[in-house]
Order: structure tokens, then sequence, then C-alpha cells
């Protein structure tokens, strides 16, 4: 900041507006420049209490209010869209066979991808007819999920992984790749590399990835499409609720996209006649 003539103890509240303005007018969303008001609010505060800037600019920093964020504001891909995305990669491929499955994981169970991220071969389960696949979410809360039509990718990529399903229980279930690309480490694959599978096979399919001014496709657009379809297509909102693991079911409501056939179905319910 020196370099530019300010230095930290000369900022005032009006630098920061004007900073918000600079940063509303860049493009940025409105979650990335309320983070960035928290922050420099949350530091003026603490040169305040060390007695490095008067409380009066503490408190007239603290006054820039950041711009209201609209609640589960993350796109969701139409029904369309997500089966172009989970048929994009390559199943001739070792890669495009694990990214698949993932792919077809996170639609299925609708995990949040550090969940995936960090899932062990060891945590999938298997009853007399179904596969599972425990998964531990936010809080450290574990659900059991059902795989359901993504076994079949699941087992069928592990079957060319290398990777021994009873001998390596500990080893992840969707692995970071070796250098050369096509060959399976037993490093777990980071959040930031979904993310980059995510957006690679999106563009490859046409959809639109980076949305000027506002959240751009993301993890949380596929977990968000997974909830959402399965409320479109009847799932009752306590079900949905289950699936995503909310506790307060007003969370998964906000899942909810309303259509215009909304009014007319509820009124098919009423019973006065």
């Amino acid at each position: 900041m020196h370099e530019h003539g300010i230095l930290p103890n000369e900022v005032t509240g009006d630098h920061v507006r004007l900073y918000k303005e600079v940063l509303t007018k860049a493009g940025y969303t409105k979650s990335s420049i309320a983070r960035v008001l928290s922050v420099l609010r949350g530091v003026f505060e603490q040169f305040g209490k060390k007695g490095l800037v008067d409380w009066d600019t503490v408190c007239d920093i603290q006054a820039v209010t950041s711009p209201k964020v609209d609640k589960n504001s993350t796109p969701s891909l139409s029904e369309s869209e997500a089966k172009k995305l989970l048929h994009a990669p390559d199943i001739e491929t070792v890669i495009g066979r694990r990214d698949h499955a993932l792919l077809f994981a996170y639609f299925k169970t609708a995990c949040r991808s550090s969940a995936l991220a960090y899932a062990t071969v060891g945590d999938l389960e298997r009853t007399d007819s179904e596969w599972y696949l425990m998964v531990t979410e936010k809080r450290q809360k574990q659900q059991r999920k059902a795989l359901l039509e993504a076994t079949p990718a699941i087992l069928g990529w592990l079957g060319v992984s290398g990777i021994d399903r009873e001998e390596e229980k500990g080893a992840p279930l969707f692995p970071a790749m070796e250098a050369d690309g096509k060959t399976p480490s037993r490093r777990h694959i980071t959040t930031r590399q979904i993310l980059n599978i995510i957006k690679k096979y999106a563009r490859s399919v046409g959809i639109q990835v980076v949305r000027n001014g506002r959240r751009g496709v993301g993890t949380h657009s596929l977990r968000k499409t997974a909830l959402t379809n399965a409320l479109q297509h009847g799932a009752k909102m306590e079900q949905v609720q289950s699936l995503a693991g909310h506790a307060d079911i007003r969370t998964t409501q906000l899942y909810y996209e309303k259509g215009e056939r909304d009014a007319e179905d509820a009124a098919r319910h009423i019973q006065i006649r």
C-alpha cells in the first residue's frame, strides 16, 4: 500500500468504499467482495485494539457494508447438461474410467467434493443386492450413500485401476494420477483437482463454466444439480434433506426451483368440490 502512497494507518472508510466500488465494477462476485471486506474489517479492528489506528476510523471502516449475498447462488445444471457432463469422459482410457465413476458417484450421492476426495476403497459396502459408500461430511458426520446406478461405473473403474479391493482397503477410491496421466497413484485426489475435472468436461460439452458477475460452475454445482433433480422428479423434501445431510430443512428448501405448474399442481390437491 505504501507504494501507492497510502500506509495502513492512513486508510479510511472512504478508501474502503472506493475499493468496494472498484471490485464491483471489475466483475467480482458478491461473495468474493463480502469476504474481502470481512477480512479488512477484522484487520482494522485488531489495529484499533492495538492503538495503531484511531477508533473512529475503525468504526468508519466497519460501517462499510458487504453486498447482500444470495444464498445458494451456485448454478445448477439442467438434466440434459448433467447427462452430457456424465458421459463426457472417454471410458476407453483409465483416467476416463476414473472420471466417469467420480462424476457418477457425485450425481448419485450428492456428496460434497471433500467427502469423495477422501473416500477409500474400504468405504465401499455391499448388502445382498446393493452397494453403498460410507462418506465423511461436514463436522465429521458419517453418511451411508446408496450408489445405485453408479455401481457398475465404480466397480468397472476399480477393475482397471490396479487397486486390489481386498488388500488395499485404505487406498483412495478416486486417486490422483501419476505424472504420466495414465497410472493411478495411491494419493487422494484433491478438491481442486475435482474442480478442474468438472470444468474440463463441462467445457468439452459446451457448458458455460464462467458466469460474469456470478458464481460459475464448480464442485457444488453437481451437488446442487443432484438435489434439485431429485426434487423435480418427485422426491419429498424430507427425503432430499436426508440425502443432503442438512440439519435444517430450510437449507434443503433453497434447492427447490419453482416451476410454472406448481400453483396448478397444488390446486389439484384441494379436495373442496
